[in-house]
């Protein structure tokens, strides 16, 4: 058999990875595959860091700031799930698996070998998929030693047999001890675990990421976004939520743990002004718990820096519900003169508790943009925004809609979209914002599965109790299907949850959407 140099069969698997279409409509995670691999076959995997990425794959500008921008960590982590699924599907009889490890920028070409039929291999074997969790080697060229793994229909030998049967044992064994002990966090807060370490030193945190009560390390949402396990508490109990659909998150990770009780956290952080998240779920009180009860069950405070942001807070009464996710946001949050920001959670009626802790830098006087898109996935637009996968809705069924959609630079934004009778609230400090919807008419029309044409499908738009679109008719309005058409409307404030609450409303047929961006506006605008 002719032997390849290893270079040259790892080009042509990146070859065959980019002309398999797997990243024909991202350009951006394209770029930045050719340009990871091409540093690695440089010898320079070590100058893979997140500016580097930003800058000369992702074209961000020179002045770009990984701290306040988390553009490269969810693209790269797009691209990780895109090959994952591409090697579980269409390349699962490759020999080459091209593979990203969580927490690291450069890639490892993984050999497999088949059969008789394997391919040669250096001296040493590259780590098969089992072992994609080790840590990946800082140059080039410096791999891992394992014992040549064999791929292909062969028959196990006893001895592998045993051997699998006793990892199988260790994990059922491990998998009930697991259960047990989170069993008991709510009943002993002293068998709680210690926060994990964080390798950053205090006060030099750009931004903060925390689930309550999380004792893993790190957990990665669907935007791509690196959380930190519980840490810089003082105070308070672990307890875990109960196994239950939460409403209005797409990670309910988020959610599936808290700290609870006479509380606080105390986070060292970069001086400067930021934007405060508090996320919470009502879990103990209201229909179809233990205790019942419902709205004034659970009231509490909320302090920063010794200045109340809620108080008489009532998370119930404040999602409309339990199980159902509640954000609120509060802006032009500063350290306090030790460095470190400092919030307080106080009893007023029954325990406070918070399931996460998000501080992220902006502008003072400004809050971060709010982009959503009705689809699984995030998107990244042609100005290189990222629209993040669907979140903060309720009701309403989601579908993708494959269909060219013209007038737009985007119609990335366009290929997904929620219909139904629904509503979103989307977290807002107090502020003016404008609010942009996102609509085209893929279903009703000449040629199309419903038919029809102009009066198929009409419904209102209703945002804080005031009709933004009456009678709204998508196909008459861009005059014909699979148009793209954009309506915007300014001046809208956050309602006293601190949200803003948009409902679509079905008059003929279900209404829908394909994104919404919300932007918060320094000054006034002309309210449509």
């Amino acid at each position: 058999m002719e032997t390849y140099p290893k270079e040259q069969k790892e080009r042509e698997e990146l070859q065959s990875v980019l002309s398999s279409g797997l990243l024909a409509k991202s350009p951006n995670l394209e770029k930045l595959l050719r340009y990871i691999c091409e540093k690695y076959w440089e010898g320079k995997a070590d100058q893979l860091k997140e500016y580097n990425l930003g800058v000369e794959a992702l074209g961000r500008p020179t002045d770009f700031d990984p701290a306040s921008s988390a553009i490269v960590r969810v693209e790269v982590h797009r691209l990780r799930e895109k090959l994952k699924r591409y090697y579980e599907n269409g390349g699962i009889d490759h020999r080459i698996v091209i593979n990203l490890q969580p927490g690291h920028y450069a890639p490892q070409f993984i050999w497999r070998e088949e059969g008789a039929n394997a391919l040669e291999s250096p001296e040493t074997t590259r780590v098969p998929a089992l072992f994609a969790e080790l840590p990946s080697v800082a140059g080039r060229g410096e791999e891992i030693s394992l014992a040549p793994a064999r791929y292909g229909r062969r028959v196990p030998s006893t001895r592998f047999l045993v051997a699998m049967g006793a990892v199988l044992a260790a994990i059922v064994l491990g998998f009930l001890a697991l259960r047990q002990w989170e069993s008991v966090q709510h009943l002993a807060p002293e068998l709680s675990a210690k926060p994990p370490t964080l390798p950053i030193t205090e006060g030099e945190l750009p931004h903060v990421c925390i689930i309550s009560g999380y004792l893993k390390k790190n957990y990665i949402d669907r935007s791509g976004n690196t959380w930190q396990g519980d840490t810089y508490f003082a105070g308070g109990e672990v307890v875990q939520n109960p196994d239950r659909f939460i409403a209005r998150t797409s990670d309910p990770t988020l959610f599936e743990t808290c700290r609870q009780g006479e509380f606080s956290y105390n986070i060292p952080i970069k001086p400067g002004n930021y934007e405060l998240w508090l996320y919470f779920v009502e879990t103990t009180y209201g229909p179809g718990t233990l205790l019942g009860g419902g709205e004034t069950s659970r009231l509490f405070v909320v302090q920063v820096n010794g200045r109340i942001l809620l108080n008489f807070f009532d998370v119930f009464a404040d999602a409309g519900g339990n199980f159902i996710a509640d954000v609120r946001v509060f802006k032009d949050i500063t350290p306090a003169p030790d460095g470190r920001v400092h919030i307080r959670f106080l009893r007023q009626t029954g325990d406070p508790f918070v399931d996460a802790i998000k501080l992220v830098p902006v502008p003072r006087g400004e809050t971060l943009p709010v982009r959503l898109v009705a689809q699984d996935d995030s998107y990244t637009d042609h100005r290189g925004r990222l629209w993040s996968p669907d979140v903060y809705f309720r009701g309403g069924r989601m579908v993708l809609r494959r269909s060219p959609v013209s007038g737009t630079t985007d119609p990335g934004l366009f290929e997904g979209e929620r219909y139904g009778n629904f509503d979103y609230a989307i977290p807002a400090a107090p502020g003016k914002y404008s609010v942009t919807l996102y609509f085209s008419e893929r279903y009703f029309g000449p040629g199309k599965p419903g038919g029809g044409g102009v009066g198929s499908r009409v419904f209102n738009v209703v945002c804080n109790d005031d009709v933004v679109l009456r009678d709204f008719d998508i196909f008459k309005e861009a005059h014909g299907a699979d148009r793209a058409l954009v309506e915007t409307f300014h001046d809208l404030e956050a309602n006293a949850q601190g949200k803003l609450a948009i409902r679509f409303q079905p008059v003929v047929n279900y209404p829908l959407i394909d994104a919404i961006e919300v932007v918060n506006e320094p000054s006034g605008g002309t309210k449509r």
